[in-house]
């Protein structure tokens, strides 16, 4: 696996949001779904997702 380099929380809707680990953004980019800060299940590509919101996507 190839490390990222990966901001500690980013601020999602006025909160501070602690980003998740590598492990689960692995899953997220093979998986068709992903999760949001406030864990909703949405599209990876969906503009409130982990993937989107660290430019992954």
């Amino acid at each position: 696996m190839i490390a990222l380099q990966l901001p500690e929380s980013v601020t999602w809707k006025g909160d501070e949001c602690t980003t998740p680990t590598e492990d689960e953004i692995e899953f997220w980019a093979r998986d068709s779904v992903c999760e949001t800060p406030d864990g909703d299940i949405v599209e990876p590509d969906h503009p409130d997702s982990w993937l989107s919101l660290l430019g992954l996507v």
